[in-house]
């Protein structure tokens, strides 16, 4: 566009912003003078104008919130000879949006200068001779002139930190983690694009939630091999914090965590009382954000009960969409299973399986461990699989159970869920209510404790242990039947280990 077309541009002025390019820190050697004062105090009209159709051509591309934040700043000072001078913040802001917006200022600089139009970028100087009195000129950044060819892609990152096993595929879905799944994926789609920024996943151990963000991270990187992915724990976040501060690396370790398309941070409960560290986190994340970037975290807890984080940083997380992962239900207990041994090249006796969809009920982890050492047991004694080998070789397992679960504590648990006397669960009486609230008792006692039959029916008033193989069949049945009471059966669970711990 020729610069007497520019003349016809809305005079409003435009939300001076940065420009980004794909050029290069010209050598010192290749740098032209520096611009003479008077030129840079006055901005000049007709750089505005350029740059005023440069921003009007950018901001339909980008997030609003993306654009105020990287292209307000800028300040267009001069426009000679096709050449666009603008001045940056920083160093630092060049290199940002040098890395993450050069596409779309090429194509307006095509549209608006032409292609032989140049962009310079000028960063403040300090004069040490006047106070740290900014001066208007300093380093020079030349680009190139644009290229009408597509830009070559980034080449793939290989520093992602992701396990290519942990994907969508091999995630169990179950009404207890459905909607985190469904969440994950609309964001593994087009991150940084939907209302689910930043995205927060909490439920306690074990219940798959590294699983599912690692598997956000390898789905947008199988959409986009370039895509900058990074997948860290909170932990070793902070490791990697104090370790460049120490090597006075601060810098380096910002632009790595500040850079990419999409950050994953496991546990951020563990961030808590480390200060320099949220403080570097905090910001991690508002560039991210403001830059339109994806962010998915995960918890042990919801927002609200994150005790030592800061409240700004607290308020942030619900930005987005928060989402809960539950204990699975038996059913899907045992599709883990089968999946579990389907990887494990292992064909197990259903009633093996169901021995063990049963008897761990806490979270996956747990599961998976059960039956590692079940499978160990069997190749190492050369014994046949059986649900007589599985009770003896987890005995211990289940004995830890005994030791810490006693029938006294699901006994009272139970009852008070149900507004009963504990009494009433050892009495003859057979009325509907208290009935099922005793077969649930029973059921829980068998599932948590590790006690046999016979110790079970002797605690409930000396019942029969046909009574309770009765009211575990009964409760399995009932589980698989109606998704509110397995439900309350997992909220039951949940009541009962947190008042033995």
């Amino acid at each position: 566009m020729l610069l007497d077309e520019l003349s016809t541009l809305s005079t409003d002025p435009c939300p001076q912003g940065v420009v980004e390019r794909r050029g290069t820190m010209a050598p010192a050697s290749a740098q032209r003078p520096l611009l003479p004062p008077r030129t840079l105090q006055a901005e000049d009209e007709s750089a505005q104008q350029v740059w005023r159709a440069v921003c009007d051509q950018i901001r339909d591309a980008l997030p609003e919130q993306a654009f105020h934040t990287w292209f307000q700043p800028i300040r267009p000072l001069e426009f000679n000879d096709g050449t666009l001078t603008v001045q940056v913040p920083s160093r630092f802001y060049y290199d940002w949006i040098e890395g993450h917006y050069a596409t779309h200022i090429e194509n307006a600089l095509a549209g608006t200068i032409g292609a032989e139009g140049r962009l310079t970028y000028v960063t403040p100087a300090h004069d040490e001779s006047s106070n740290d009195a900014p001066v208007r000129v300093a380093t020079p950044m030349q680009t190139p002139a644009p290229s009408l060819e597509p830009p070559s892609p980034r080449p793939p990152r290989t520093d992602h930190n992701l396990n290519p096993r942990y994907n969508f595929d091999s995630f169990i879905e179950g009404p207890q983690n459905q909607f985190a799944r469904a969440a994950g994926q609309a964001v593994a789609k087009t991150p940084g694009s939907t209302p689910y920024n930043p995205l927060l996943i909490y439920g306690g151990a074990g219940l798959g939630k590294t699983h599912l963000i690692q598997a956000i991270g390898n789905e947008v990187l199988s959409r986009n091999p370039s895509a900058a992915v990074l997948y860290i724990s909170a932990e070793r976040f902070t490791q990697d914090f104090i370790e460049l501060i120490r090597q006075n690396r601060g810098v380096e370790f910002s632009r790595r965590f500040r850079s990419v398309d999409l950050l994953l941070i496991d546990d951020i409960h563990f961030l808590a009382d480390r200060e320099r560290t949220k403080e570097e986190f905090f910001h991690t994340f508002n560039d991210l954000y403001q830059a339109g970037k994806q962010i998915v975290i995960t918890s042990d807890r919801p927002p609200r009960e994150l005790k030592g984080l800061d409240e700004r940083l607290v308020s942030r997380f619900a930005w987005g969409l928060v989402c809960d992962i539950a204990p699975p239900d038996y059913d899907t207990r045992l599709a883990i299973i089968q999946k579990l041994c389907e990887e494990e090249g292992v064909d197990l006796d259903n009633r093996v399986m169901d021995f063990l969809a049963r008897s761990f009920t806490k979270n996956v982890r747990e599961m998976q461990g059960a039956l590692i050492r079940l499978l160990a047991h069997a190749s190492l004694t050369g014994s046949e699989i059986s649900p007589d080998l599985a009770v003896r070789a987890l005995r211990d397992l289940m004995g830890t159970r005994e030791r810490h679960v006693a029938i006294e504590t699901v006994q009272r648990i139970v009852s008070e869920h149900y507004g009963l006397a504990p009494d009433l669960l050892m009495a003859k009486i057979r009325t509907q209510p208290i009935a099922k609230a005793r077969m649930v008792a029973m059921a829980l006692s068998i599932r948590l404790t590790g006690n046999s039959l016979k110790r079970v029916g002797s605690a409930f008033g000396k019942r029969d242990h046909t009574t309770v193989l009765h009211a575990r069949e009964k409760v399995a049945e009932w589980e698989k039947e109606d998704s509110s009471f397995a439900s309350t059966i997992q909220t039951l669970i949940r009541s009962i280990e947190t008042a033995t711990e």
